[in-house]
């Protein structure tokens, strides 16, 4: 991924910044003007309702060509890519891309961002338990699940990255983390019982952090599944992909060895050891906030950096439209259901621990 756009020339600006804020017309007729305003030696008459577009997402529009630009101390997109990154969220609307955030965001992101403080869980219980030996046993069979789990979460990241070159994309979407987060959890858990005998102390400390990323890996797992297959799969294929040979690529791509990894075999791999297994457990509300903590933590990558890139992976949750309040809102209340429906699953499936 190229992160080095350059700005347009001044003039040149000058004669289509106008343009690029028609967002009532279509692509076609901007397309049309665009090749009037390249032939024509002067720029097109500007009407009021483009005029009116301008000064809305662009007041340093208004500047004259003529005189040096005084440019902000601060400007929230970083380039001037009409919030849409090399062109490839275009097919969003403007108004989406570009503008003021919607009061009602700000609002829910201050209580939301306030609400994990406050109420977080004093202390943060993790049960976690460390083994002083690997006995070949039936923990031994889940401890070699955990370290398939790792392996394999691992390996198909390096494959990705030998076949496919850059995974800048990869890092910062919630896919990618999704997947981060359960092989780190196999990791954590299955070194401790490694280090169980030589280091104790660091043992239980692995095995505490990797029980604290047992609900945000079965959770993400499962978020990722749903909302790709079952969301944004349809609106990438059916909105944002232009029929014939490049719709064919793209079900190439999502149905190829990596996109089926990350968002088909995510959900089981999430689930061994974890919500079925030899340590498996219930969830809490510390397990609760972590999770929150997760989303918390990606809703600033996404909406302080990303946006302003340009990258709008996920526009059910653009800052600028009010919904995004109840997207964030629902997201909260599905991860809180998941936990409540996780537990009956976990109880269901593994039937030791309603004895217990």
């Amino acid at each position: 991924v190229d992160f080095t756009q350059q700005k347009p020339h001044r003039r040149y600006t000058f004669r289509i910044m106008f343009e690029n804020f028609r967002s009532g017309d279509s692509e076609e007729a901007r397309d049309d003007v665009g090749e009037v305003s390249k032939t024509s030696s002067r720029p097109r008459r500007l009407s009021t309702r483009d005029a009116f577009h301008a000064f809305a997402h662009r007041r340093k529009s208004w500047l004259s060509v003529d005189e040096k630009e005084h440019r902000p101390l601060f400007k929230w997109h970083i380039y001037d890519n009409n919030g849409s990154y090399n062109g490839w969220f275009d097919w969003l609307p403007l108004w989406m891309r570009v503008g003021y955030w919607s009061p009602a965001a700000v609002l829910f992101l201050i209580g939301f961002y306030g609400s994990m403080w406050q109420y977080r869980p004093r202390p943060l219980q993790f049960p976690a338990v460390v083994d002083r030996n690997v006995e070949f046993d039936g923990t031994y069979f889940w401890w070699l699940m955990d370290c398939f789990v790792f392996v394999w979460g691992v390996s198909v990241v390096a494959y990705a990255r030998y076949s496919m070159g850059s995974m800048a994309a990869f890092g910062i979407s919630y896919t990618g983390w999704s997947w981060t987060i359960l092989s780190a959890r196999a990791f954590l858990e299955a070194a401790s019982k490694v280090l169980a005998t030589s280091r104790p102390g660091l043992a239980l400390k692995m095995a505490t952090w990797g029980s604290s990323l047992r609900f945000p890996a079965a959770v993400a797992a499962f978020v990722t599944f749903t909302i790709w297959n079952i969301v944004l799969l349809p609106i990438i294929y059916f909105k944002a992909t232009p029929p014939g040979k490049k719709r064919r690529n793209f079900l190439k791509f999502n149905f190829g060895f990596f996109m089926t990894n990350v968002h088909i075999l995510n959900l089981p791999l999430a689930m061994i050891n974890n919500v079925y297994g030899g340590t498996a457990r219930t969830f809490g509300q510390s397990d609760l906030w972590v999770g929150y903590l997760v989303v918390a933590l990606y809703s600033v990558l996404y909406l302080f950096v990303m946006d302003r890139v340009g990258l709008h992976f996920y526009p059910i949750f653009c800052p600028r439209s009010a919904s995004c309040a109840l997207s964030f809102g629902l997201v909260l209340y599905l991860y809180h259901y998941l936990m409540l429906r996780g537990n009956d699953l976990i109880l269901y499936l593994n039937p030791q621990l309603a004895a217990a």
